[in-house]
This record gives C-alpha cells, structure tokens and sequence, in this order.
C-alpha cells in the first residue's frame, strides 16, 4: 500500500469541480499513475492543496466510489479499488445509476447470492421460457402473483390479472383505456412524476387535488370532478411518492365514497404496499367493481425486474385494457417472470422484503436525528423521506450536491401539478450508495440546517 501525494487534474474542464475530482480518479487509476491498494490524500489535505472546500473533495470521493473505483474505509481513509476482471462489468454498470430513480437499498451479499441461485434454478426451464408466452403470464405464474398478492391481503374474485412489463405499461394501458384524447385524471397535487410523461404521450390531462397529512381531500376530489369533468382517479396510497404518507382507512373510504358517487374508477399504484408490516386495506379490496389495482415488485423485490401485476375488474374488461398490453408490449419477459415466479414459490421472496425492511431500517436511523424533525416526512419501512430545504438555501442546489455523493434525491419539480409548491425534495435512503456514503452526506445536510 502506497500513501500518495495523488493531486487530480482539473485545471481545464468544464465539469463541475467534484466530478472533475472523480474523472482524474478514473483516468489515473486506468493511465497507472494510481495503482490498487494506492491511499489517496485525506480530504483535508487535498483541499488545502487545492484550495477547495471539503465537501468538494467529499463529493469527489463519493462519486469515484460509486462508480467503484476508490473505497473509502472507517478510520483509515481513501483507497484506490482493486478490481477483479470478474467485478469489471458490475464497476462499469454502477456508472451509470439513475439518481433519479427511487430504489430500494441493496441487500446482504449473502441474500444477493441466494437469489443468484434461484434465478439459475428457474432458468433451467429453458427452452420454454425462451418462447412466447400466453399474454398476461402463463396458470403458474399468475397462481404465484395472486400467492403473492394475497400476503398484502388481496384476494379478489371478479378481476382479471395480467403480468406486466411494469407499472408504466400498465398505466399507460388503463389510462388509454379509460380516457378519451384530452381527458383529465385527478391526482394528488404532488405525484408519481411517471404519470406527467404517460398523460403526455396519451394526450391526457392531469389534475392535481390538495391534499393533507393523511391524502386527497374528498371534497375537494368531489368539486374537481364536477367542475373539470375528471373521468379517473389515480392514487399511490401508501408511503406516497414523494411525501411518505399512508392514507388511513377512514379517508379510504370517503374517497371510494366519491368514486362510488361519480361512477369513475379508482387506479390504485401500490407501488410500496408491502413495505409495511400492517398496511391498511387496498383500494382493490374496498371496492373491487371499480378499482384497477397496479402492484409493481420494484421497490418490494427489485426494480430491474420489471414486473407488475394488474388487475382488471371484470365489468370493466370490455373497455381494451388486455389489447391494448399487447400492443404496448406483446407480454412480459417470460425469463423474468420464472425469476419472479421461483422467488415467490420458494420463499424466497419474503426474505427480500424482510432484507429490504432491515436494510431500510437502519438507513432511516442515520436520517432522523440528521434533519430537523419539522423539516422532513418519513415513515418507517420507508426508504424515501420528503425534506424541506433550510431558508438559506433552495432544494434545487440540495439535490445537485447530495448527487454529488452518490445519493438519490429529487426537487420539487419533478412532482408538482400546481407550480406554487414547497421548497422541497425527495432523499432517497437507497440504492447502491454505502452506508458510510450516506453517512457523510447527512452530515453534510446537518450543516446547512446549522448554517
């Protein structure tokens, strides 16, 4: 191990400083000049050399280690990777992480290497999976969707399910379905950023509701619908996306109230309805006759999956939804589904959920004694939080640096319906960002509310 007296090239760039700091890294490590096992500068010493602040060369670090070419170790430093010819494609595809996504924490390598195995023991069922498939997914994978499904209480007669290359094909599905070129759908005022992009490219409108602490405001879903003519109600109910909040089963019921009142159906995205251990009741099963119920695995599995599972209430089968999935997508990737299928089958999915849980678990205790408690909303099992950004500064810039680190965060923006909105951001606990990562990112956050 050599300690180096490493100093990055940034004079002519025009990258930001910090991720001129990474590619110097990168280029370093593959020009030789830095080697595996090579300690690199302290963060304060390379921001003396440079005359930078810390969380400059914080952030730097960061990002090189996302894209795993340096590591940082408790107590010890920063360390140049060693990476085997085996770890090079996975350093290669950390690269290029969508910070926007929010994902569920990465699990145990132990977990990880189990579910390696499955999926080989599914894949053994080749070549049928290698064919096409029944759209909609074959007797044994929808018997092991409606086993799964059941865990969150769901148990329905008078649907029709249909696996899904996801939630997106899904909704674009029942929202070309339901609604006429140039109808309106009412949604919460901030919401799944998905759904502006599907509405768009359907020529759908969307109409954002006020809501409360504990969701939609009934009356106010009730004027919408007869003073806008929305034809659609979407919901993401439990841990919302982005404000972490569970509507409670009394608001579930005045809102099926309504939907009942103006005879329009209810699209249920319960996109994270089996991260906690007693959600309350779906909509699917509060009134069945009208609610299309979209139970994605991404944040309850693996979002690489791309899974989901529909169902389609029978009176309202006549309306295309089924045509229209075929047309989107013929049907879902029959090897991802045995994957899915085998999981679910073995048990094994019920331990990712638990790893999931745990994982989300002890990232959310590094949050909450980080950020003033008025500050931000956040739910246990939730590996998201909503924050509000200090006076000194604006959500935009927050998220531009804790980019910076590695973590995933979101402003405002991206969910808003109505343009006076908060100044505020999504922070996602998750994704492949380290412990230690995230750690120091929250440190970072702790100052601006102290500056």
């Amino acid at each position: 191990m050599r300690r180096t007296d490493w100093i990055p090239r940034i004079e002519a760039t025009d990258l930001p400083l910090f991720e001129a700091i990474a590619q110097s890294i990168a280029e370093d490590i593959a020009e030789g000049t830095l080697l595996p096992g090579d300690h690199l500068p302290t963060q304060r010493q390379l921001a003396k050399r440079l005359n930078l602040d810390v969380t400059t060369i914080a952030r730097g670090y960061a990002t090189a280690a996302s894209c795993g070419h340096v590591e940082s170790r408790v107590g010890s430093g920063t360390f140049v990777r060693a990476v085997s010819s085996s770890e090079a494609t996975s350093a290669t595809r950390t690269d290029v992480v969508d910070r926007s996504m929010n994902q569920p924490p990465d699990l145990p390598v132990e977990l990880l290497e189990a579910m390696k195995r499955s999926a080989a023991t599914a894949l053994e069922a080749f070549p049928q999976i290698l064919r096409y498939q029944p759209e909609g997914g074959d007797a044994r994978d929808k018997a092991a969707a409606f086993n799964w499904m059941s865990r969150r209480g769901i148990v329905v007669e008078n649907h029709s399910l249909h696996i899904t290359t996801g939630a997106h094909a899904a909704l674009t599905a029942i929202l070309s379905a339901e609604l006429a070129a140039g109808g309106a759908i009412a949604c919460d005022q901030l919401t799944y950023p998905g759904l502006f992009g599907i509405a768009s490219l359907l020529g759908r409108k969307v109409q954002g509701i006020p809501a409360d602490r504990e969701g939609m405001l009934p009356d106010a879903l009730a004027r919408t619908i007869e003073q806008k003519g929305v034809r659609a109600i979407y919901l993401n109910p439990t841990l919302h996306n982005p404000t972490t909040a569970t509507i409670p089963l009394q608001r579930r019921l005045d809102l099926v109230k309504v939907a009942r009142q103006f005879g329009i159906p209810i699209i249920e995205d319960d996109a994270y309805g089996f991260l906690p251990v007693k959600p309350p009741p779906a909509f699917v099963m509060l009134a069945p006759e009208q609610t299309y119920y979209v139970g994605g695995l991404a944040k309850c599995m693996a979002p690489g999956l791309r899974i989901a599972n529909l169902l389609v209430p029978i009176a309202r089968k006549t309306l295309g939804v089924s045509e229209r999935l075929r047309a989107v997508s013929v049907m879902a990737s029959p090897i991802t589904t045995a994957i899915v299928t085998q999981w679910i089958e073995s048990g094994l999915a019920d331990k990712i959920l638990a790893g999931i849980r745990h994982e989300t678990r002890r990232r959310r205790k590094l949050l909450l004694p980080a950020i003033p408690k008025e500050k931000v909303q956040t739910a246990e099992h939730c590996f998201h939080a909503w924050v509000t950004a200090p006076e000194t500064t604006s959500a935009k810039r927050m998220v531009e640096t804790l980019r910076g680190f590695g973590i995933g965060a979101v402003s405002v923006e991206a969910f808003r319906t109505d343009p006076i909105s908060p100044n505020a951001f999504r922070l996602c606990l998750g994704g492949a960002v380290s412990v230690p990562t995230l750690e120091q990112a929250l440190a970072w956050v702790t100052e601006c509310y102290r500056a």
